[in-house]
């Protein structure tokens, strides 16, 4: 990933987090997306933080997807990937769950995605080619577990 261009959402914390400083200790260049703009100040301490550009919003904004790409070009250059981590759960059943909550967490977890992808991927042809990654959770394919959700099946 010597040099290469990535975008990664859901920065903040977790799998983003880790992937941000994977990437940038493996010579990345870095748009790292979150809508907490506290929770990203950990980039500013990294020892790579010239690697690292912050673009603070909400994935489910095609502004913010468009600041990312646009940051990407004005910043290092160009853009090779993207990493789309961003994401949301939601506890309790379907039954019981606050429709507010459902339509938050498909925004978040669906259509902020298509989103993403629309917006990288001009920049992406223009590159040559390149990566997306979009990352999922599997709590939609078990019962139970740690954290109930309403995609999951019943026991």
């Amino acid at each position: 990933m010597s040099g290469r261009v990535v975008i990664v959402t859901g920065a903040a914390s977790g799998i983003g987090r880790a992937t941000v400083e994977r990437m940038v200790a493996h010579g990345s260049y870095v748009v790292a997306v979150d809508r907490l703009a506290d929770a990203l100040a950990w980039t500013r301490d990294s020892e790579q933080a010239a690697n690292i550009h912050i673009v603070v919003g909400d994935v489910t904004s095609d502004d913010t997807n468009a600041a990312a790409v646009a940051a990407a070009a004005e910043r290092f250059g160009r853009l090779d990937a993207a990493v789309f981590n961003a994401g949301v759960s939601m506890g309790g059943g379907l039954l019981d769950l606050p429709m507010e909550d459902f339509d938050r967490a498909l925004a978040v977890n669906v259509r902020a995605v298509a989103l993403g992808i629309r917006a990288v991927a001009p920049a992406l042809r223009a590159s040559g080619g390149g990566r997306i990654v979009v990352t999922a959770s599997t709590s939609g394919m078990s019962p139970g577990g740690r954290v109930a959700s309403p995609f999951s099946p019943t026991p």
